[in-house]
């Protein structure tokens, strides 16, 4: 978790000499408050990796105060600026190097926006998926599957 209102990236700027990166103080904030974190993985992971990603803001000042009981059980979710996708990117390039070892090892993404009007910060959930180096590991993968769940028919694989 990283307890700080979530930021969303800002676009660069591009000059004639060189592109600046407006956001690099906050992905500084937000690389430093998770290299503090004791659940982080000692080191990057690699490999196939799903990354879920619950940003909780807070909710504009002018509020009606009936909507916020509301708010903090979900109900209400913010569809305003700033974009999901802008609070996403920040939080995945900011984490490079220390979640994982480079955001390309992401496989599957999952990002949502909550209102809170405690404790704005944004969860992540961190899960390493199987990387199966033979066809032999995935067809034993896809029986244990079968065997589970007990439905023969879920996978058909023609050769």
């Amino acid at each position: 978790m990283i307890n700080t209102p979530p930021r969303p990236k800002k676009r660069p700027k591009v000059y004639r000499w060189a592109t600046v990166n407006p956001s690099q103080d906050d992905e500084a904030i937000v690389a430093e408050l998770v290299r503090r974190d004791d659940n982080k993985p000692k080191t990057p992971l690699s490999g196939q990796l799903r990354v879920v990603l619950k940003f909780y803001v807070k909710p504009p000042k002018a509020t009606p105060k009936w909507k916020i009981p509301y708010m903090d059980k979900e109900y209400i979710r913010p569809n305003k600026s700033p974009d999901l996708d802008n609070f996403t990117k920040l939080a995945l390039d900011a984490l490079n190097g220390i979640l994982w070892e480079d955001d390309r090892y992401i496989v599957e993404i999952h990002a949502s926006k909550f209102y809170t009007s405690k404790n704005p910060r944004t969860e992540i959930i961190l899960d390493q998926l199987p990387d199966f180096s033979s066809k032999k590991e995935v067809e034993k993968a896809i029986d244990d599957y079968k065997n589970s769940i007990k439905i023969d028919e879920f996978f058909e694989i023609e050769e």
